[in-house]
Formats: C-alpha cells, sequence, structure tokens
C-alpha cells in the first residue's frame, strides 16, 4: 500500500500535464515509492497515451495510472471519486493540473496528516496576501458559505470549497462522497467535521488559472447549499449527511 495518492482530475484539457508532471515530480522525488499518481481524464481528452509515455520517459519512478471514463464527459466531483475509487493508498489528495494549486506544500499537507488530521485542507485566508490573486466574486461568495456555515453547522472554517485538501481516503470513503461537482470539495470537509474528524489547515497561495474553465458559480453554489442543507439536517439529527 502507498501512502499517499495524488488524485488528479482533468475536467477539460490534459495539455498541461507534462508541465503539471514536471512541477509535481520536484516535490516527490525525495520519497517517490510512497506516492502514486492517478490521473482521471474525460473521454474527449485526446492522445492520454502520450501523457503515460512522457511519464514514464521522464519519470520511470513515478507509479502513474491514467484513467479515462468511456462515457460522456463528467464533471469535477464524478471525476474525483472515480479516482479515489482506484487508489489503495492510506491518504488522497486531490490536485488540480491546471496550475491554480501551490505543491510545494504538499509535503506540509502530508505531515500534518501524519500528525492525525482526517483532512488537511489548503487555505488562501491565512495570510491577507495569500487571496490577492482571487476575484472579486469568489471572495463575497467564499464570505457568503463561511457565514452560512458558521450560522448553520456552527463550524468555524476557511476555504472548504477550495479542492486542494488531503485526507484519510478510508475515512472519507466511510463517510460516503455524493456529489458530482465542485461541492465534492465542502463535501469531504464538512463530513469529515460532522463525524468528528480533525481538520487542519496550511497556508496557500491563490494562483488563478485561465485554462480551467468548466467552472461555473451559480450551478456551483446550488451544490454547495445543498451541502450546507443537509449538514443542517444532519447536525439537527432529521437525516444523515
Amino acid at each position: 500500500m502507498n501512502e499517499l495518492s495524488i488524485v488528479v482530475p482533468c475536467v477539460s484539457t490534459i495539455e498541461t500535464l507534462p508541465k503539471f508532471i514536471d512541477e509535481l515530480a520536484r516535490y516527490l522525488m525525495v520519497n517517490p515509492s510512497d506516492v502514486d499518481l492517478i490521473v482521471v481524464a474525460n473521454p474527449s481528452a485526446k492522445n492520454p497515451e502520450m501523457i503515460v509515455e512522457y511519464a514514464r520517459k521522464n519519470y520511470p519512478w513515478l507509479k502513474m495510472t491514467m484513467l479515462q471514463r468511456s462515457s460522456r464527459d463528467a464533471l469535477f466531483g464524478a471525476l474525483t471519486r472515480f479516482g479515489i475509487a482506484h487508489s489503495a493508498s492510506r491518504y488522497a489528495a486531490i490536485v488540480s493540473p491546471y496550475g491554480e494549486d501551490d505543491l510545494s506544500i504538499i509535503p506540509k499537507m502530508l505531515l500534518k496528516i501524519r500528525q492525525g488530521a482526517q483532512v488537511v485542507q489548503a487555505t488562501r485566508y491565512t495570510k491577507p496576501e495569500d487571496a490577492r490573486g482571487m476575484p472579486f466574486k469568489f471572495k463575497v461568495y467564499q464570505v457568503i458559505y463561511r457565514t452560512l456555515t458558521r450560522a448553520l453547522l456552527r463550524q468555524d472554517i476557511t476555504d472548504s470549497t477550495y479542492g486542494f485538501k488531503m485526507f484519510d481516503r478510508a475515512f472519507i470513503q466511510a463517510l460516503g462522497l455524493t456529489q458530482n461537482g465542485y461541492s465534492i470539495c465542502p463535501e469531504i470537509t464538512l463530513k469529515a467535521l460532522l463525524a468528528k474528524g480533525k481538520v487542519g489547515y496550511v497556508s496557500s497561495v491563490m494562483k488563478p488559472s485561465p485554462l480551467n474553465k468548466d467552472f461555473n458559480l451559480v450551478r456551483e453554489g446550488l451544490g454547495y447549499l445543498w451541502i450546507l442543507a443537509r449538514g443542517f439536517g444532519h447536525r439537527l439529527g432529521i437525516l444523515w449527511f
């Protein structure tokens, strides 16, 4: 069993993967045998075998699995759940291939989860300068979501909707993941908290990416609100989250 699976959902293009693998490899070479990379692409992705060939040629030590769905294109959450289902590692991390995530903090996240956290959330709100690159409308919805989370779930957390996180795979899978969109991101964090799990945070810089164009705030916002509603019902004992 590997210690960590890095799950990479490619909702749109996979052309960024060689550059992503180059950057990721710099942080994995210190302990390559304990990490595997699981890339999940939609059926519209072209020539995924070239990505595998690139990785094998340049990083023969890297354990990489390239998965491609055979049905219609899926959203972020569906691809993420597909990748997690193929992991046998103790921990899993969700990482974007489009440049938003600060890969240099992966060792810090791994250290924190080794210390007993069930979820380690990258957050762009620890330092004021970390969120400078975030568009204004996203800052507004984040404030609203944090306020609603505090009011409905009695949980004071930051950046739960950010997809860059690491978690105890078996613990999270036992809680059940159901969301197909980006709402899987708060689903992981909020379910862990409501199950009395420990959530840790690691400071991360916001790095906007023009390549990830599938995010729709209106569509995803409905999913985020649904997660809060389900969590509120769970807290009241009305239904199981």
